[in-house]
């Protein structure tokens, strides 16, 4: 195949597409991923997007925590799927096929509002950067420029498909993750625990496949990765202290998603990998890893409930801040919560401690240096 030249084409920067009907503002979210499926240019994609806040503010009303992740989560895929779809009626069909995968909470389908964006281009064996380098460029740019401007924000360590080096052949990508479990060290930990939590939005879902049987093939075979992430939990000070006092910033916040989500988030992808279950939302790997290798089944649904609790917490926190115009975050007061609902987070974050405690028994022997 000929060279494809990106100056040949006018993207990504100006983004030409025709604009179609305005659809109203505030759908239900069925609607709303009907009009983001029609949508034809990224101006009517964001416009779109400014529904979702009013949409997770009328469901965080009645809905289980857990339903909002994938309820943002499912309108980013759908953006994401138009925005491709897009990119190649701009640029031409794909000169060999590709998949696009998010990972980190998009992956997980936890997504909260204003989330950063996660993901990576698997492309096909057949790929050569000097033939369709330029192609697959000008597709990640724009797909993460058009993610940006509805409001899913650039990755601060750009960990997208717009950087060259998370744009890899099928084959690179499985030889990557399997270095990355054989032969980890504290920054491949660290890659892999993002990347683990992959899952398939667009394109060629066969290429992605592979991807995952690495991971769940090799992952209870080789303890170098599980325990790297073993060591880093371990390393992170609790929001615990003396006479079970929570540890607060100098406003007097805590930071839920530190200190209980992202924690509960790493024990659950733990405990999954390391028993060889397919599954990448906390919940679902809490269920399917109980009673299999390191976690018990009591265990899990312990944890299980602990996420959904702080959750709970968080979605309250945050339904509350953007009903007066705050953005939404993931600092709560202890003092505004009640005392049963105090104790409970103690009791949650000394769980926590516990269940990392006990994964440091099995994998005693790895520093996070």
């Amino acid at each position: 195949m000929a060279q494809i030249s990106i100056r040949a084409y006018p993207w990504p920067k100006k983004y030409r597409f025709h604009g179609t009907k305005e659809p109203p503002l505030n759908p239900q979210p069925e609607t709303l991923l009907q009009h983001v499926a029609a949508a034809r240019s990224v101006a009517e994609l964001s416009r779109l997007a400014e529904a979702l806040t009013g949409l997770w503010l009328a469901a965080a009303h009645d809905q289980e925590p857990a339903a909002l992740g994938v309820m943002v989560s499912d309108v980013a895929d759908a953006i994401t799927r138009r925005l491709l779809i897009m990119a190649e009626e701009c640029i031409g069909p794909p000169p060999v096929s590709y998949a696009w995968i998010a990972y980190g909470s998009q992956g997980r389908r936890e997504l909260t509002l204003n989330s950063d964006q996660d993901n990576a281009l698997v492309l096909d064996d057949r790929y050569e950067p000097s033939l369709h380098g330029d192609y697959f460029a000008a597709m990640g740019e724009a797909v993460c420029d058009g993610l940006a401007a509805c409001g899913f924000i650039h990755c601060p360590g750009d960990m997208m498909a717009s950087n060259p080096r998370w744009r890899m052949r099928q084959a690179d990508w499985c030889s990557t993750f399997a270095d990355w479990i054989t032969a980890c060290d504290p920054q491949k930990a660290r890659l892999a625990g993002n990347f683990f939590d992959l899952r398939h939005i667009h394109g060629d879902h066969g290429l992605v496949a592979p991807l995952e049987n690495t991971i769940r093939a090799l992952c209870p075979k080789h303890d170098s990765l599980l325990a790297h992430w073993v060591a880093n939990a371990n390393s992170a000070p609790s929001a615990l202290g003396i006479f079970r006092r929570f540890i607060t910033d100098h406003n007097g916040l805590l930071d839920l998603k530190r200190a209980a989500i992202i924690p509960l988030v790493e024990l659950a992808r733990i405990h999954c990998l390391a028993a060889g279950t397919d599954t990448c939302g906390t919940t679902q790997r809490l269920v399917l890893a109980g009673g299999r290798r390191w976690l018990s089944s009591a265990g899990a649904k312990e944890l299980g409930e602990a996420f959904g609790f702080t959750l709970g917490l968080r979605v309250r926190q945050q339904r509350l801040a953007l009903m007066q115009g705050k953005p939404a975050g993931n600092l709560v007061d202890p003092a505004t919560l009640t005392a049963g609902e105090q104790e409970r987070l103690r009791g949650i974050l000394g769980l926590i401690a516990l269940h990392q405690r006990a994964l440091l028994q099995a994998y005693p022997y790895m520093t996070t240096r």
